[in-house]
This record gives C-alpha cells, structure tokens and sequence, in this order.
C-alpha cells in the first residue's frame, strides 16, 4: 500500500515500537528559545543529566525580546531573568544559541529555514506551536509542551503517536494579489477551527506548487489554526532552490537526495473532505435548490478523488 508523505516520515524515524505502546520517535532537530526551556533544563540538571545531542540542538531568543533595541532590560524583569537563564543554560549544557548581539537571531520560525537548519525528510520540534512551519520544506515538524523538551534535549527521542492524514488540494492559478494567507484562511474558513483534529495535513496542487518557500511556510504555519498537527508540502525544485548555499544545508547531489525522493510520496488523506464554494451555491439557488455539503457516500459512490480549491473562470473555489 502507498504510503503518504507524513507516513514515510513518521516510519522512517520510528527507533522503538511495541504493542500497546507508543512509537518512540527519533528527533532530526530540536528548536529552542527563551519562554519554553528554562525548566526542561532545570529538570536536566535535577537529574544529573546532559543534553544528548547538542549539535542538533539551536537556541535563540525570539520571543519577548525587544523589538527596537538589542537591551536585554528593555522588555521587563520577566524577559530579561528568561534571557539570562538561556544564556546560563546554553553555556552550560553546550548548546549554540543565536543572542540578541548575534547576526542569526530572530524568529526561532524563520532563522530554521533561512540558516539551512530546516531540511527535507527532518523531524523537527520547538516548544511552540507554530513549528508546523517548517513543513514547508517536506520536514515532520510540530510544536511539544516543556516536559517534551526535556525528554528531547534527554534523549533525542520523543514517544509520538501515529496521526492521520488529511489531503488538501489546491488547483489552478491563484487570482492576482491571492497571497498563501488569503488561500489558507479559505480553507480555514470552510474546515473550521477544528477540522484537522487529530490530523497532519498535506498540502499540493498546483496553486501550492507556485507559492515561494515564504508562501509555503505561511500556509503549514497556519495549519495549526484548523486544529491540525503539522502542514507538509513535498519537496520540489523551490525547495532546494531555496536552500541552495545556506549555511547549514548539505551541497550538491547530498541536498537533493533525501527530498526528491519524498516528493514522489503519493498524498492520500484518510478522512475525506469536501466542500461546494460559495460559486456552486449561488448556481445551485439559480437552478432552483440548495448547494450541500456531500456525503462520504456520494463520494465513494461518484468516485470523487478528493478536495481543493479549484480555479473556475478566474476565480477560486474550494469543492
């Protein structure tokens, strides 16, 4: 059986598996900032432990610092104690950590992608919640809570269960000045808040495949906002166009080996979805009855392969 993109991932990092137990997964890279760390290291230190790998292991502080000077005093007491104790522990469990005097620092989000931190076929975790982020780039990453830092800066590993996949297609050529933002809150918008509870959603099409490596970040980022786990977009020539040259990206043939053969991973969601746009139903009033949503037996029945925003004179829809 064919397995998706987030299938191929999850199995490809699975180091222990047993019945009746979760899969203990293995962890490519682990992100790391001020608000979400200083007790995961005080529990390693409780212990008596270090921090398994601390090459895979980059920290940055992002989140309270200020946005017009390098002052560690200028966003509060609170800030700058968070501060200091990722300096103290990053000098003492040996972790590199891009400071406010640093060239790299920034969003912990975007400094992943634009330092070449962030590669295809990675798992990647952060103590935040948008690290679907970086599914953009074909990468398994999703955010963890303080005691999964721990575990992680432990170990390497994280115990995950396995998700399900949710397919999103989006067809066409985007309207001018239709941003990835504007595609994503559509989809948001027919989802809902929660339609990607308990999910990993996978999106492609040719909409997609147009977007920049900005575009793409955008949108896994987002995926978040329907309930899901993590966003993915398979890997592509955008995609290793984009880290050609950064800093920590492998060269040549090495950069491009591992992902191309995971964009060929075929995208199958597990839960159908499907939705008439509002340009369906305003034909269907015209004709006399109500646009519906479809049910999963009409689907089967009709052979429907799945869901998208689909381009219809001009103007996009989801179906």
């Amino acid at each position: 059986m064919a397995k998706t993109l987030y299938q191929k991932l999850y199995d490809a990092h699975v180091v222990h598996e047993a019945p009746n137990e979760t899969p203990l997964l293995y962890i490519d890279r682990h992100l790391v900032h001020e608000v979400t760390s200083p007790q995961a290291f005080d529990g390693l230190r409780a212990m008596g432990r270090k921090v398994r790998q601390p090459g895979k292991t980059f920290a940055t502080m992002d989140h309270n610092v200020s946005t017009q000077t390098k002052d560690i005093n200028a966003s509060g007491e609170m800030a700058r104690i968070q501060m200091q104790e990722l300096i103290k522990n990053c000098a003492e469990f040996g972790v590199s950590l891009y400071d406010l005097n640093h060239p790299f620092q920034g969003i912990v989000h975007v400094i992943g992608p634009e330092q070449g931190m962030t590669l295809p076929g990675m798992t990647i975790v952060c103590g935040d919640s948008h690290t679907a982020t970086h599914g953009a780039f074909g990468s398994l990453a999703f955010g963890i809570g303080t005691s999964e830092v721990e575990h992680v800066l432990a170990t390497q590993t994280l115990k995950q269960g396995r998700a399900k996949t949710m397919k999103i297609e989006v067809t066409g050529d985007a309207a001018e000045g239709i941003t990835a933002k504007d595609i994503v809150l559509a989809v948001i918008g027919k989802t809902g808040s929660a339609g990607g509870t308990g999910h990993v959603v996978e999106f492609c099409g040719k909409a997609i495949e147009a977007l920049s490596m900005e575009g793409r970040m955008t949108l896994c980022n987002m995926a978040i906002e329907m309930g899901a786990k993590a966003g993915l977009v398979a890997p592509d020539d955008t995609t290793f166009a984009y880290l050609k040259g950064r800093q920590f990206a492998p060269t040549g043939e090495k950069l491009g080996a591992g992902g191309r053969l995971l964009a060929h991973a075929e995208v199958r969601r597990r839960r159908p979805v499907r939705y008439r746009g509002d340009a369906a139903r305003r034909r269907d009033r015209a004709a006399g009855h109500l646009g519906h949503q479809s049910r999963p037996s009409d689907r089967r029945q009709s052979g429907d392969p799945g869901a998208g925003i689909v381009q219809r004179s001009g103007r996009a829809r989801l179906r």
